[in-house]
């Protein structure tokens, strides 16, 4: 029907167009790309200055840029999928076209030397397909780690442990704008304790102390690791709540007989040498224990820890923490809460199952 050396000169250039045209998207990609990872950055470094205003309670506007940070680190979906067909549709074609045009030349010889002819389709395909996961990872970039270190995820941004070692900030600066507070509420014949925050933040190992009249009371450590599902709209994991609660165990109502108690609150984020330390005053007032005024907060250099492979190691521990390297010395970093309201000791131990709601 047509002649052969035609033919392949048509295949050719049609080859070399749908090779240009699929370079071009790349390049579009990239530049949209470019402008994103710009706006991200600046809506993080935004973020990040907020947090060293610590006398001043702005988590509204903090919690406003992290879903601003999410609605622009999200592409959308409709343009996202073209551009993956558009990008499938010309890689079938293009292979289809070089092995068509080697199929009309090809000769009923084989000879050693003719994998030299085909290995360039194979080479050529591995490349576009590679090719085609670069730009895939860039416009999807939810749960791969190609843009992660570029541009983290949104979830990464109430991730204490992330946040410190990302960008070097100030782990107290940082906490200051979750407005921790402890509540403990008398229940039937219980009393659950609480840890609120006013801006969720996890990504950290904690150990909770509660005594009354310097008598431990209560003992809880873990993981702080928090899960808000994903968007119903996008499908994308939620970055971010406020007034969130944080059941951290239970203590029978018996033991709560004293009006004033005091709680010590160490947060352990991996990646930093000593812990933060939080120190409640509570009041009893009929069926709830709450603060009594602003907590202390100081980082206790008597402390030195280290969080390798997923489990929490005590170095150096002068302070005199009740209990802390019988019940937390050595644990494993599996997202779980634990408790204990004596004898205090390992085989004691209990699990908080309670899940963490938003009030």
């Amino acid at each position: 029907m047509f002649a052969s050396e035609d033919y392949i000169r048509v295949l050719t250039s049609i080859s070399a167009v749908l090779a240009t045209l699929l370079g071009s998207v790349g390049i579009f990609v990239s530049l949209i790309v470019q402008r994103r990872v710009e706006r991200l950055q600046d809506i993080l470094e935004e973020f990040l200055d907020l947090s060293y205003h610590s006398d001043t309670n702005i988590t509204g506007k903090m919690y406003k840029l992290i879903e601003k940070y999410q609605m622009h680190y999200l592409f959308p979906d409709t343009p996202g999928r073209a551009i993956l067909q558009y990008i499938n549709f010309t890689i079938v074609v293009l292979v289809i076209s070089w092995v068509v045009t080697l199929a009309i030349s090809f000769r009923w010889r084989w000879e050693p030397t003719s994998w030299l002819y085909v290995a360039p389709i194979f080479f050529g395909s591995g490349i576009l397909l590679f090719y085609r996961y670069l730009l895939k990872n860039v416009i999807y970039p939810f749960g791969n780690n190609l843009m992660s270190p570029l541009i983290p995820p949104p979830v990464m941004l109430r991730s204490v442990s992330f946040l410190s070692s990302y960008v070097n900030v100030s782990v107290k600066s940082l906490l200051r704008q979750a407005r921790l507070r402890l509540l403990i509420k008398i229940e039937n014949n219980r009393a659950k304790v609480i840890l609120k925050q006013e801006l969720s933040f996890d990504g950290f190992f904690y150990y909770m102390l509660l005594s009354a009249q310097e008598s431990p009371v209560f003992a809880a450590y873990g993981e702080l690791k928090i899960d808000f599902g994903n968007e119903v709209i996008t499908g994308k994991p939620i970055p971010a709540a406020r007034n969130l609660s944080i059941p951290l165990g239970y203590i029978p109502a018996g033991g709560l007989s004293d009006h004033e108690y005091e709680a010590r609150f160490f947060i352990f984020p991996q990646g930093e040498k000593h812990p933060l330390e939080y120190l409640f005053n509570l009041q009893k007032q009929g069926d709830i224990i709450t603060m009594s005024g602003e907590p202390e907060i100081s980082v206790n250099y008597m402390v030195t820890y280290r969080i390798e492979r997923n489990s929490f190691q005590i170095i150096e521990e002068n302070a005199e923490i009740p209990f802390f390297r019988e019940l937390a010395g050595l644990s494993s970093i599996t997202q779980e809460r634990a408790f204990c309201c004596g004898p205090f000791s390992p085989q004691y131990v209990e699990m908080c199952s309670e899940k963490i709601y938003i009030d």
